[in-house]
């Protein structure tokens, strides 16, 4: 039984509607009722009786709420422990953790890592989308007080160089520093029905000639530079609904070129080269002792872990300096070897694309887990689990585990 879903049954139970508790907890709909029927399930029994339009709970439903208001409880009384034995030991103590993250960082294919090595350090953290200059701002703003730890992720654009470099200047000569940690670039996501889609990369005029629709923020302002502000047809920060028009081939929008890393088979777009491309740095900047602390370097750690698998991908690189060397402790690695499943997905065949599928399967998730994580249809995580089950010769996520962890041991 997942947590999550005794969350949803508590949320219906309180808003009366699926569609209400749904946008509360940032859930589809459909994905909050196909969760509901999966615990009344595993419950044995029907939570709620659905009637022209309304939902209300049945008899067991009202047996079972306070029931499952107290397991939420337990739950959020042991991630509150865990987070206060870490906080003990790390040298932080119990402040509160704000983290600043410019918008780029909730491209799927940043995002994930980010949060997955956020979540396991910072159980109680705070977290901001913001564009560069917000991040800085707010980065001063709480260095003034003591009650609190901030940590900030810049997305710095190449034709933004004088304003970066502002930027960093007002940073620095406020006690902060500023740490590099990957470099990329920007490709144009246009739909496979335009013509757009089979050429090998786009020039100025091929971009011109689609009207753009681009996300808030930095980038917003970088598109305006490069292309014009009469080029910009529409600005959301709905990537889903960008995606959708872009999909519809009413408009073009950018992506990192790291957003390849996730696979997009089912999508109806494609990222394309730019022929002049313009770059991005992504890069952490916070105070000395907190980029220094066991906290940030166990964060730091556990993205390195990550983006080492991807050491020989086009689409990024990381920044050579002290933060991208700094590696798991023995105990946080144990249990997980990197090399010995990269091993294994060389000998098997495992693709990019399925990589990622295969190390969340090694950690136990489900294919909905998976799905919800990766920001993927359910059939779509389906059809790679399928692949990487046929190439390994196996059927099941119970004989995957025994083959990794046999795999393993006979590497050692």
């Amino acid at each position: 039984m997942q947590t999550n879903y005794l969350k949803y049954f508590v949320d219906v139970a309180k808003l009366g509607s699926i569609a209400a508790a749904s946008n509360e907890d940032f859930i589809t709909p459909q994905g909050m009722s196909r969760s509901l029927s999966a615990l009344e399930s595993s419950l044995g029994c029907q939570l709620f009786k659905r009637t022209q339009g309304k939902v209300v709970l049945s008899a067991y439903g009202e047996a079972l709420l306070d029931d499952a208001k107290e397991l939420l409880r337990i739950q959020q009384r042991m991630i509150d422990r865990v987070a206060d034995i870490r906080s003990s030991e790390s040298g932080i103590s119990e402040k509160t953790v704000l983290v600043y993250l410019n918008n780029v960082a909730f491209d799927v294919a940043l995002f994930n890592p980010l949060i997955d090595s956020f979540d396991q350090i910072f159980a109680n953290a705070r977290y901001f989308q913001c564009d560069n200059a917000e991040v800085v701002d707010n980065l001063l703003e709480q260095a003034e007080g003591d009650d609190c730890v901030a940590l900030g992720l810049l997305c710095l654009f190449s034709p933004d160089d004088e304003r970066n470099a502002a930027l960093v200047e007002k940073l620095q000569s406020n006690g902060f520093e500023y740490q590099p940690y990957l470099i990329s670039y920007d490709q144009v996501l246009v739909s496979k029905k335009s013509e757009l889609a089979s050429k090998r990369a786009l020039s100025h005029a091929d971009i011109l000639s689609r009207p753009i629709v681009s996300s808030d923020g930095d980038i917003k302002r970088v598109a305006e530079k490069v292309f014009g502000k009469n080029a910009i047809y529409m600005v959301t920060s709905d990537s889903a609904f960008r995606f959708r028009v872009v999909a519809n081939d009413e408009a073009i929008t950018f992506v990192p070129a790291f957003h390849k890393l996730v696979d997009s088979s089912d999508d109806a777009t494609v990222a394309v080269q730019m022929k002049e491309p313009y770059y991005l740095e992504v890069g952490f900047a916070a105070k000395k002792e907190v980029l220094d602390s066991p906290y940030i370097k166990s964060l730091i750690a556990k993205l390195n872990a990550y983006y080492s698998k991807l050491a020989a991908s086009p689409y990024l690189s990381l920044v050579p300096s002290d933060i991208t060397s700094f590696k798991p402790t023995e105990e946080e690695g144990a249990g997980f070897d990197e090399k010995g499943l990269a091993d294994i997905e060389a000998r098997y065949g495992i693709s990019s694309r399925e990589r990622e599928v295969l190390g969340h399967l090694v950690g136990g998730l489900t294919a909905r887990a998976i799905a919800e994580r990766m920001y993927l249809s359910v059939p779509t995580v389906k059809s790679h689990i399928y692949r990487i089950y046929k190439k390994m010769g196996i059927h099941s996520q119970e004989e995957l585990l025994a083959l990794v962890e046999e795999e393993l041991v006979e590497g050692d």
